[in-house]
């Protein structure tokens, strides 16, 4: 007897997949508003805390400091609270150029703060201890708001955190921003600048992009399902194998296992090549480590130096953090190999190289071999204490050790000279500025006498 078709398997799977998509329509939307609302602010985020660089540098340049109720960024006047006295040309620049507005704060006592109430066109907030002094707009009703103040709830996470990023009540309205608490020379709060963008239009654009999205994604999986369960539903356990190994691949994991299928078309074929390139990806990857290392000490040789140098450079240089370059080499170290033979020196090269490898490991640093006795160590967002700190380990690890060395005019034992170059890229300074600064550095350490170190800062000019 014929099965009814309301009865068929077919159709029992139909029904089923109709009814959780329409169960799962209201979660997935959900959630697919909430991805794109944060992937949206994080590309905002990303802006603002660009824009908060940009918007200092037009202002002015220098430490941010207090004359009396007044902030300066170095020389310039930003403000003091009155729109006489309101530095508003940079913000208004910033704004035509980027859209973002921006405003700077003073901090102040919360003596006589109070709640701003509800108006026709503003939102009602409690006021918190940081007043605009300069800032690009202007409240809904067109009036200056210089000399009004920021939220408590902002206020709030200034002081604990020494910055937010989020929503917030600007002028009344809701706005996205980042703020970012200001410092004079000694580390003191005096102010707090500030970026947004008006996020309103922005709610709206992802209500909508969501819903297509939406029925995008329930029109192609009823089409995606019903080709799939026909035509390829054998295939879709291989290619979810592949993909998961690409991703491996991409994330630097290389499998240990290569992919097996029964399949002998297409996807077969599509495996076979993944396996090789698996391979072939492997050899490249122990070539590369064998170029890169120094075969004596185990540690990183020139290749795997100016590759590593020039990707930090450059990391340094986009994210204004700071970068170093260290020199070391041993003190008379021909007058050693000379005297105490070139089986002893290798030992000395490695016994150095060793005690760079347990500081670096320690202190996450780079450290490579640049040739013969000389090491180059490439260190990046740390303070110049920090560096003279690291610095002052290696010297004593290695005064530690007591290695004779009766023909050093230094010590009776092996003893290193260092040299160290610091600064934040930025510029006309080069990678080549600092590696020279630090072989000047080297070379001062020399001329006092050696078994030392010194930190230069990387010139400007």
């Amino acid at each position: 007897m014929k099965t009814s078709i309301f009865k068929s398997i077919k159709f029992k799977i139909i029904l089923l997949f109709v009814v959780l998509v329409m169960t799962m329509v209201g979660a997935v939307y959900a959630f697919m508003h909430r991805g794109v609302l944060m992937l949206e602010e994080s590309l905002i985020g990303d802006r603002l805390e660009a824009d908060i660089n940009y918007i200092e540098d037009i202002i002015g340049e220098g430490e941010w400091n207090l004359k009396g109720d007044a902030i300066y960024l170095g020389d310039t006047l930003v403000g003091d609270g009155t729109n006489e006295n309101a530095n508003i040309e940079p913000f208004l620049e910033h704004q035509d150029k980027t859209g973002t507005f921006s405003y700077v704060f003073t901090k102040c006592s919360d003596e006589g703060l109070g709640y701003q109430p509800d108006t026709d066109t503003q939102e009602g907030y409690q006021e918190g201890h940081f007043m605009r002094v300069a800032g690009s707009t202007r409240d809904p009703n067109g009036n200056s708001i210089i000399g009004t103040y920021i939220s408590k709830e902002v206020a709030d996470e200034l002081d604990a955190y020494g910055t937010y990023k989020g929503e917030s009540n600007v002028a009344g309205g809701r706005i996205y921003c980042l703020y970012n608490v200001l410092t004079d020379k000694d580390g003191n709060v005096i102010g707090a600048i500030v970026v947004g963008r008006n996020v309103s239009e922005l709610t709206g654009r992802v209500d909508a992009t969501t819903r297509g999205i939406l029925l995008a994604v329930i029109l192609s999986s009823v089409i995606a399902w019903i080709i799939v369960s026909l035509i390829v539903s054998g295939w879709t356990k291989s290619l979810e194998l592949i993909a998961d190994q690409m991703d491996d691949i991409e994330s630097g994991v290389l499998p240990d296992m290569e992919l097996t299928v029964s399949s002998q078309d297409e996807v077969g074929r599509l495996v076979t090549r993944m396996n090789k390139l698996v391979g072939s990806l492997k050899e490249n990857r122990i070539l590369q480590i064998k170029a890169e290392t120094d075969a004596l000490t185990g540690i990183a040789n020139r290749f795997g130096l100016s590759r590593f140098s020039g990707e930090t450079f450059e990391l340094c240089y986009k994210n204004n953090k700071t970068f170093a370059v260290g020199f070391l080499d041993i003190d008379f170290f021909k007058q050693y190999n000379d005297n105490y033979g070139h089986q002893a020196g290798d030992e000395c090269v490695k016994m150095i190289a060793n005690i760079l490898k347990e500081i670096g490991g320690r202190h996450n640093l780079f450290c490579a071999r640049f040739g013969g006795d000389e090491f180059i160590l490439i260190i990046n967002d740390r303070t110049k204490d920090e560096i003279a700190d690291i610095a002052q380990q290696l010297q004593d690890k290695v005064n530690g050790r007591n290695v004779e060395h009766r023909y050093s005019a230094a010590s009776d034992h092996v003893t290193v000279s260092q040299g160290y170059s610091f600064g934040i890229p930025g510029g006309d300074r080069t990678l080549d500025d600092y590696i020279h600064t630090a072989d000047e550095a080297l070379y001062e350490v020399k001329e006092r006498g050696r078994n030392g170190f010194h930190i230069a800062d990387v010139r400007t000019g």
